[in-house]
Order: C-alpha cells, then sequence, then structure tokens
C-alpha cells in the first residue's frame, strides 16, 4: 500500500499543497509549526474517514474559507485509486474513491490503510483510558468497518441513556430498553476490542523483548468494567451486562450517568508483570507505546495481506538511538512518511 500523492486545499494552514511520495522512507524535514503534521493529517483522514485531531472537523477548514478539499492517489491490492474528501462549515462532508460518492465515512474503511504514531500517542500508557480506547477502535474500525458502526451505534445509546438520566425525568420501561441494546452492543464490541488486543499483544511482547535484550516481557490486557471476563463467549458477555445493569440501575438513577459500558473499559500494560503506567520508567512506557505501533502494522499485514503506509508525525526524536535504530532497521517492504525538525535526517527527504 502507498500514497502516491495528496492534495491539499484550504486544509489547516496550507491554502494548496500538492506533495508526491515515493516506495520506501520519505522525509518531510522543516522547522516545527509550518503544518508538516498537517499533511500527515491529511493523509490519515483517507484511514479513518475522518481527522485524527480535530473534534470538529469544519476545524480544519483554513481560516476564512467556507470548505476545504483533500484528494490522494493510491495504490492499494496492486490497484491504482483516488479519494476525495471535501469538507463544509455547515453540512455533511462529501466523500468519493474513484470518482464514485460514498453515503458515509464507514464505507472509506479499508480502501486504504495507515498508521499513525505522534507525539501525543506517547502518553497512550500514562494517561487515561480515552486515548487507549480510541487507538485500538482506530486499528479495527480500518479492518472491520461494522465495528465502525457498532461504535456509532453504542454512542448513540450512551448519549440518549445519560439524556435520560441526566434530565431526572426516568422511564423505568425505557430504561430497561436503552440496557438491553446497550448490553448487546457492548458485548459485540468487548468480543472485538479482545480479540485485536491479543494479536497486537502476540506481536508486542516479542519485540519488546528484542529491545530490551530479553530483560522485559510485555503483556497487554483488556480491562472490562463489568469485570473479569477471559474467556467469556459474547452472550455470556451479554447476558453478564444485563445482570450488572440491573444490579447497579437505581445507583445509575441517583448519579444520573451510566456507570458501565464499554466507555468505561480500559487496556493494561504489564511490563514483567507489573503495571507500566504505576511502575515504568519513562523509557519503558515510550517502548510500549512504539512496540504497540509496530505491532499494529504487523497486525494490518496479517490481516490484508499488504503494509499499511506508516506515518511517523515527528517522533524519531522523542526515541533515544536504541529505539530510532530498532525502527529504521526492522520496519522494511513498507512506505514509511516521517516529519522531523531533525537536521539529522537532512539526507532522503522531501523538503517543504
Amino acid at each position: 500500500m502507498q500514497v502516491n500523492k495528496i492534495e491539499l486545499i484550504n486544509f489547516r494552514n496550507y491554502e494548496e499543497k500538492i506533495m508526491e511520495f515515493k516506495s520506501g522512507v520519505n522525509i518531510i524535514k522543516g522547522p516545527n509549526a509550518i503544518g508538516k503534521t498537517n499533511i500527515l493529517e491529511g493523509i490519515s483522514m483517507f484511514s479513518i474517514g475522518k481527522s485524527n485531531r480535530a473534534v470538529r472537523e469544519a476545524d480544519t477548514i483554513r481560516h476564512g474559507e467556507s470548505r476545504a478539499r483533500l484528494k490522494m492517489e493510491f495504490t492499494a491490492r496492486g490497484r491504482e485509486n483516488t479519494a476525495e474528501i471535501e469538507i463544509f462549515k455547515n453540512k455533511r462532508k462529501i466523500i468519493k474513491v474513484n470518482d464514485i460518492p460514498i453515503k458515509k465515512s464507514s464505507l472509506l474503511l479499508g480502501k486504504f490503510n495507515a498508521v499513525y504514531f505522534g507525539p501525543e500517542y506517547l502518553s497512550l500508557v500514562k494517561d487515561g483510558p480515552s486515548i487507549r480506547r480510541k487507538n485500538t477502535d482506530i486499528i479495527i474500525s480500518q479492518l472491520r468497518p461494522a465495528y465502525f458502526e457498532e461504535i456509532s451505534k453504542y454512542k448513540k445509546i450512551i448519549e440518549n441513556k445519560s439524556a435520560m438520566l441526566k434530565s431526572g425525568n426516568i422511564n423505568s420501561e425505557v430504561l430497561s430498553i436503552f440496557n438491553e441494546t446497550l448490553a448487546g452492543s457492548a458485548a459485540s464490541i468487548t468480543v472485538l476490542r479482545r480479540e485485536y488486543i491479543k494479536k497486537i499483544e502476540e506481536t508486542a511482547s516479542k519485540i519488546q523483548s528484542e529491545i530490551s535484550g530479553g530483560r522485559e516481557e510485555l503483556s497487554i490486557k483488556y480491562i472490562s468494567s463489568i469485570g473479569n471476563i477471559e474467556g467469556y463467549s459474547e452472550e455470556e458477555i451479554r447476558e453478564s451486562y444485563i445482570s450488572e445493569l440491573s444490579r447497579i440501575k437505581s445507583r445509575e438513577t441517583e448519579r444520573r450517568e451510566c456507570l458501565i459500558g464499554t466507555h468505561r473499559d480500559d487496556i493494561e500494560y504489564l511490563i514483567n508483570g507489573y503495571s507500566a503506567k504505576k511502575y515504568g520508567s519513562q523509557g519503558q512506557q515510550k517502548t510500549c507505546v512504539l512496540v504497540q505501533k509496530i505491532a499494529e502494522v504487523y497486525l494490518i499485514k496479517n490481516e490484508i495481506g499488504e503494509y499499511p503506509v506508516l506515518l511517523l508525525d515527528d517522533i524519531m526524536s522523542e526515541l533515544d538511538g536504541t529505539r530510532q535504530n530498532y525502527v529504521m532497521k526492522n520496519i522494511k517492504d513498507m512506505q514509511i512518511i516521517i516529519t522531523s525538525a531533525d537536521e539529522a535526517f537532512a539526507d532522503n527527504n522531501y523538503l517543504i
């Protein structure tokens, strides 16, 4: 899989920006705050159907303009493709693949695959669980577009249930219906998250051992808000949710909030059996994130038969020499696009 060309019009700080890329390593070099990250954001949008940085996509439109347009030429599964995304201030975006309009973002998923790794992900281990859930959801959605639909469905259930709880005007029958649908959706999400975390762990643990010279064993565990569900089937998880939601019904009503669900689940990283968040050094935490991102690359390769594009946003300066060397020596046979303000990456680059 390869990005051949991207065109950004009125996107972020660019009035118009066109960049062409080659196979192998591409380095976008230049000082900070000139828009290097915006190029990777634009590329990433074609893999997940939305911005990986903006809460509101209208915020990606260049100041003073009413719309932004992104167009990308890429190779996937041996075929040359084009895709376009047009973003507006006050209406839904328009997406086209090979000049054919598609009705919703989920239909873009799987057409182009990319793994993004920026400095914000270095806090993946030590920050709150939302960033860990989001990262997992992005990878699964690229491989299982139906999962994206399930996440969207679940969010609507939670929003509607939360609105009723907060209002204080609670209809017991309606609350039971919300809980029933929530249990089914949550079970479906949990099974896929747990499956993919296990797949990532298999590869990540091997890489962690290699980088640490065999001194560190990495485990990645999915933590459900309803307790230990290891080995549970989807139906057993659904039944556990129904039971737990029934048990805490009065507490949710009293506190006026949704107390359990996949929006409260977490992912835990353990080094030699100890929490990397609580006891890991900063270097160990960074390594956990690095090996997870590399594992995501191999996971996608195993699932679709070709490597995704790897987007490294000014991340090399955050890694020490050992980790930099590992990345450059062990991620081969794929297209890598790196942004950097570091003069050490002066060779073989595309200057902005």
